[in-house]
């Protein structure tokens, strides 16, 4: 099994002026999705997972202010993954669990055939 991920940054939430600075960003919402290349469901959808989350941002002491228009998203994808304390194959560990749990269930729902 072979997952596809992806990450996404949709909103920053900034504050206009904070000390010397203009344009700071606050909060970092963030989404990773992992895809999987070879294993449908039942409606031949491929399987996926998905976290989501929104991260504070705090202006980390001796560390020189990153402009807003020069912010990246491998710059978000650092602040996500360090506020988590989590490596990005941690977080995508996480999101095969998820994955592998939907291709092979060991919680079954359902009710008896007789109901």
């Amino acid at each position: 099994m072979a997952n596809n991920y992806t990450w996404t940054f949709p909103t920053l939430e900034r504050v206009a002026t904070e000390r010397s600075n203009s344009d700071v960003i606050k909060v970092i919402h963030w989404i990773v999705e992992a895809v999987s290349d070879s294993d449908k469901d039942n409606e031949g959808r491929w399987l996926r997972s998905k976290i989501c989350g929104a991260t504070p941002v705090a202006q980390e002491s001796g560390v020189s202010f990153t402009a807003y228009n020069s912010i990246t998203q491998d710059w978000c994808k650092a602040r996500v993954l360090a506020a988590l304390s989590e490596t990005e194959d941690q977080v995508k560990a996480k999101l095969d669990a998820v994955i592998t749990e939907q291709k092979t269930p060991t919680i079954l729902t359902g009710t008896p055939s007789g109901w």
